[in-house]
């Protein structure tokens, strides 16, 4: 039994670049809505994951808690997952 549930949580742990991915989907989608798939690819891979810290745990958590309001994504989820210092290319999520 111990060995089905350490499969299960091992299973459900993402990589650091699905995490940056997930993270980035979500503030991509937040900064033009209805985008075409390749203008959110573009806005991921080229402005969102080359300037993207390693995603904390909870940056994702808050990402995964308020993507579906993009003014809470903002408010919420940005001191936790840009660095102060840094200001986003992201439509000006910031």
């Amino acid at each position: 039994m111990r060995v089905i549930a350490l499969l299960v949580l091992l299973g459900c742990t993402q990589t650091p670049q699905e995490k940056s991915q997930d993270v980035c989907q979500a503030y991509c989608s937040c900064a033009d809505p209805g985008a075409l798939p390749s203008v959110l690819d573009d806005c991921i891979q080229q402005q969102c994951l080359p300037q993207l810290p390693p995603v904390s745990d909870a940056c994702l958590q808050c990402v995964f808690a308020h993507d579906q309001v993009c003014t809470d994504l903002a408010a919420q989820c940005t001191d936790l997952c840009l660095p102060a210092n840094q200001t986003p290319k992201l439509g000006g999520m910031r």
